[in-house]
């Protein structure tokens, strides 16, 4: 879906930088999904945050608004969605932003399902059954 109003999703679709970076980045969600998670990397209007910054007191100006880039990285698997964004006047770091803000949610999940015990249980089993390479 390219428009004219939306140039970012036309840099994601066409720029072979972009995409390659992008696939670089979600790579580093494998520990974290399953074959049937669906991946999206979403584009989405950076002036529409205009509202949610003057509520969190942050200055900013509709010009400056204008030249960010918001990207959005969504995992979906079985209804369940997680996601983050990130925003910034380079698209990478904008990227890369959501990524590592999303990495930031799912190490907080992982932490909270798994107990102390069962890491324990893990390191010791790692610990007595070494791998060889």
């Amino acid at each position: 879906m390219t428009t004219l109003l939306n140039p970012t999703i036309q840099l994601i679709e066409q720029n072979p930088e972009v995409k390659s970076f992008i696939y670089q980045q979600i790579s580093e969600f494998e520990p974290f999904v399953t074959p049937q998670t669906v991946v999206a990397v979403v584009a989405r209007d950076p002036k529409k945050l205009a509202l949610q910054y003057e509520t969190d007191g942050k200055e900013f100006t509709r010009e400056g608004l204008k030249k960010l880039y918001r990207i959005a990285i969504v995992l979906n698997e079985s209804g369940t969605t997680v996601e983050a964004e990130g925003v910034h006047e380079d698209i990478f770091e904008a990227i890369k932003a959501a990524k590592d803000n999303l990495l930031t949610k799912l190490v907080a999940i992982q932490d909270s399902v798994i107990s102390q015990q069962d890491r324990i249980i893990e390191i010791n089993h790692y610990l007595q059954h070494p791998v060889l390479h």
